[in-house]
């Protein structure tokens, strides 16, 4: 069989392409990391990326022409647009821009912060939903969308973008797409409908939200900004919420738990990071005090995300208080200090934010020490928020012991949030040791990297699930657009027969990789093979705990699970999904390999003829050095990661639905050149 070579240009998504694609090729090694540094040849290559890390495609094109309605001294020459739906970015920007954890060169100065520019535009009759598929008054017009408009001056970009990267809240590609004709373009401004667009006169800078405000009430706060519109729901959300509970039913560990589900109890956001940043913000609403707790390897923008929560806190409710105004929302809605904010009398005092605990392969050692770290806490009258673990983790596959860390939640009280992404519904069923479970619906369960969604769904079993359920009810908007909705909606009705392939092709993968790992010849290619069905019992009991969660085998049922309480959509539900009695569970679509040194995964990896950049869980295979991408660029950082296991030397691998006899000869190739360079490097010890 013939290899066939990747035509997918540098930049490009992978195939097929569209204006949605969430993906973007970066062949070879050496070209990862000079997208990681910045390099503007590969900036300027880009035609696709991941859409929470910049502005691209339809959402650059509206941004750029929303500026010239802005005003004379705005442009696109001079500035950059990250637009939002709800008013609370704006708090949130002004307070990430003097953060302390901007680095120096890139942190806002007092000064700098008047020129960080606020503005609101609406867009009227905007026809977001198709009269069949809508669930509200008057059918297809949505009567306004407000946007929420943070611009920068462009040589700031580095020390504003995160509000954009991490809380994963900005609009999407779609929804820019049903803007876009209302707003006239860059070159011809006037093009647009005056009648459907406008810009209101409202206006402020981020010095106008900080200590030291010059307005006459004090710092802004969300209050005085005009108030959100919110996108309406369709009936594509509401029948996303019932395929999840659907699949959360389907042959459930506990049917008692699964039983009790009901669509309210699953919240949908834009991307899998607006589940999270909301999430936590919920839980800070509800008084939930004390340092956020993480478990292991999580997802890089979750772990930036738990990073803001570090630092010195301000006593901001004191000098609030003397104000008359409210505290400051960091990231994490915790205010942290000011960067070049100085104010007089503030009292500071250190605050330990975030705890990572990030060696989680001996679990039952991690459990000690999370034990007593939560004993610590309690003496001095403290104790956790919550807990965040990913089951298994990114990129390291490791699966912690989950009925233990229930037992200490329990007794401790905090609750346990678990991010299922890489598990996802069909494998695995956390719900009767999580309180909540978070998911990033934009990877397998949507399977074709074209639309970007997330969820969080509450365990009826928690005992914190009425204040949850209370709390996201009071704050949860839409976000999601009615197009992603229904796009998602058409996409994960093939999500069980695509789950059997990725999780087939991903055995196999590591069964292939595994066995080289496991050769006496020398010299060594892999290292180790990291996927949850080849931990080994012996000295790693991972793949045990991740057995004891995994849905139980097929036959499936033909209906959901029912109640009395269950809505009786939900009987016929199951049957829409394709695959549904033959599927049987498995350890997903995304593996690891270790290689013994960086020119030998290099080799790999420059040889691995498969598609080449961020994503997982997408129709075609995708590989990245995920470690050296986003740890590598600084030695302290670098060091930390590599010191619980996220190494240079590893590749990470997002196994397709391609034919495994394609997959493995392509991978036995790539292999082959490994061996030569480990080979060339035995040889140059000797000389």
């Amino acid at each position: 069989m013939t290899i066939k070579p990747i035509t997918t240009p540098l930049g490009q998504s992978l195939p097929p392409f569209t204006p949605h694609a969430i993906t973007a090729h970066l062949p070879g090694w050496d070209t990862a990391l000079r997208f990681r540094d910045g390099d503007p040849e590969i900036g300027r290559q880009l035609k696709s990326m991941y859409p929470r890390f910049s502005p691209l495609s339809l959402v650059k094109e509206l941004c750029n022409n929303l500026l010239t309605h802005l005003g004379p001294d705005i442009s696109t020459q001079t500035h950059g647009c990250l637009p939002f739906t709800t008013p609370d970015v704006f708090p949130l920007a002004a307070t990430y821009c003097v953060s302390h954890h901007r680095g120096a060169e890139h942190r806002f100065t007092e000064s700098d912060t008047a020129t960080l520019l606020f503005r609101v535009v609406d867009f009227l009759n905007v026809p977001l939903i198709p009269d069949a598929d809508s669930n509200s008054p008057g059918g297809g017009l949505t009567e306004k969308v407000r946007l929420y408009l943070v611009i920068y001056p462009l040589d700031k970009a580095k020390g504003i973008k995160g509000i954009w990267t991490d809380p994963g809240v900005g609009i999407s590609t779609r929804l820019a797409e049903v803007l876009l004709p209302l707003v006239g373009n860059s070159e011809d401004p006037e093009q647009g409908s005056q009648e459907q667009f406008k810009v209101l006169e409202w206006s402020a800078t981020a010095s106008d939200f900080l200590p030291g405000s010059t307005t006459t009430t004090g710092p802004l706060t969300e209050k005085d900004v005009p108030p959100p519109t919110h996108l309406p729901e369709s009936s594509a959300h509401e029948k996303l919420r019932e395929r999840i509970v659907t699949l959360c039913q389907r042959l459930p560990r506990d049917p008692e738990i699964a039983n009790r589900l009901t669509p309210n109890d699953v919240f949908l956001y834009t991307t899998g990071m607006a589940a999270v940043f909301r999430l936590q913000e919920a839980l800070f609403k509800m008084g939930r005090k004390g340092p956020v707790v993480a478990l292991g390897a999580v997802f890089h923008s979750t772990f930036h995300l738990f990073e803001e929560l570090e630092g010195e806190a301000e006593r901001s409710e004191d000098l609030n208080a003397e104000k008359g105004t409210e505290p400051k929302p960091t990231v994490g809605e915790r205010t942290v200090e000011g960067g070049g904010q100085k104010v007089e009398g503030a009292k500071k005092e250190k605050v330990e934010g975030f705890k990572h605990f990030g060696n989680c392969e001996d679990s039952d050692k991690v459990m000690d020490e999370l034990e007593e770290y939560c004993k610590g806490l309690r003496q001095k009258g403290q104790k956790v928020a919550y807990l965040f673990v990913e089951f298994p983790s990114n990129p390291l596959l490791v699966s912690v012991d989950l009925g233990r860390l229930r037992k200490i939640a329990d007794e401790y009280d905090f609750p346990v949030v678990i991010d299922d992404t890489v598990g996802s519904f069909c494998n695995i069923d956390v719900l009767p040791v999580a309180d909540v479970v978070v998911t990033s619906l934009t990877k397998t369960f949507s399977g074709y990297a074209d639309v970007m969604a997330g969820s969080i769904l509450l365990s009826p079993s928690s005992s914190y699930h009425t204040p949850f359920l209370s709390t996201l009810t009071t704050l949860h908007n839409n976000t999601l657009s009615p197009p992603d909705a229904s796009h998602l909606l058409a996409n994960s009705t093939s999500y069980l027969t695509r789950s059997a392939t990725h999780n087939s092709n991903a055995q196999n993968l590591a069964s292939l990789l595994h066995t080289y790992s496991q050769s006496h010849q020398s010299p060594k290619v892999v290292s180790r093979v990291l996927y949850p069905g080849f931990f080994p019992a012996e000295s790693n009991p991972c793949k045990n705990y991740y057995k004891q969660y995994m849905r139980l085998a097929s036959p499936a049922p033909t209906t959901a699970i029912t109640s009395s309480s269950s809505p009786p959509t939900l009987v016929t539900a199951l049957a829409k999904l394709e695959g549904n009695e033959s599927f049987t569970p498995g350890y997903g679509c995304l593996l690891s390999i270790d290689f013994p040194t960086k020119r030998i995964a290099q080799a790999f990896y420059d040889n691995l003829h498969v598609h080449q950049g961020p994503h997982l869980g997408a129709h075609l295979t995708i590989a990245l050095p995920f470690n050296d991408l986003l740890w590598g660029a600084e030695e302290k950082v670098k060091s930390y990661h590599e010191g619980y296991g996220a190494v240079g030397e590893q590749v990470r691998v997002s196994v397709g639905l391609e034919r495994w006899e394609e997959l493995k000869e392509v991978f036995e190739e790539a292999l082959g050149k490994a061996e030569e360079v480990a080979k060339e490097e035995v040889a140059e010890s000797e000389a």
